[in-house]
C-alpha cells in the first residue's frame, strides 16, 4: 500500500529515473521522521541492514546504502542502482527494502509504534493503528 502512494505520482508510464525519485523521496521521508526516535546512527544502521539483507534477494541492492557519519550523499548508490533497473524490478526491489526496514524498525521499537510513525507520515496508506491492550 505504501509503494503504491508513493509510486502513483509517476503516472501510466512510469520511467525508471522517476520512480527511483519517488523511492528516494519516500525513504527521506520516512526516515527523516524516525530519527526523532531512533537517532541518525539508528537510521544509519537499519538502512544499511536493510540494503545487505534485501540483496539478498535482489542483489542489485548489496552496497546501495552505506552507514556512513553524515546523511549527505545517502540516497545516492541507492538512486544509482534504481535507475539502471527495469521499472517493474525497481517496484520490487524497493519494496522488499521498505519491507525489510520496516521489519527490523518493529523488531527494535515495536509494531505499534511503527504503525504509528508511518501513519504519520503516509496517511492514505497506513490505516492508524488500533491501540493495544495487555
Amino acid at each position: 500500500m505504501i509503494a503504491k502512494q508513493l509510486f502513483a505520482e509517476a503516472g501510466d508510464n512510469p520511467t525508471p529515473k522517476s520512480l527511483a525519485a519517488l523511492a528516494v523521496k519516500g525513504m527521506e521521508q520516512l526516515t527523516q521522521h524516525l530519527s526523532v526516535i531512533v537517532g541518525e546512527p539508528g537510521i544509519r544502521a537499519l538502512l544499511s541492514r536493510s540494503a545487505a539483507r534485501s540483496s539478498l534477494t535482489f542483489v542489485w541492492l548489496a552496497g546501495t546504502i552505506v552507514a556512513t557519519e553524515s546523511p549527505d550523499g545517502r540516497w545516492d548508490g541507492l538512486r544509482a542502482a534504481l535507475v539502471q533497473q527495469d521499472p517493474r524490478t525497481l517496484r520490487d526491489g524497493f519494496i522488499e527494502l521498505l519491507s525489510t526496514f520496516i521489519e527490523l524498525l518493529e523488531k527494535l521499537i515495536g509494531r505499534g509504534l511503527v504503525r504509528r510513525l508511518l501513519h504519520d507520515v503516509w496517511t492514505d496508506a497506513v490505516p492508524q493503528a488500533v491501540k493495544e491492550t495487555t
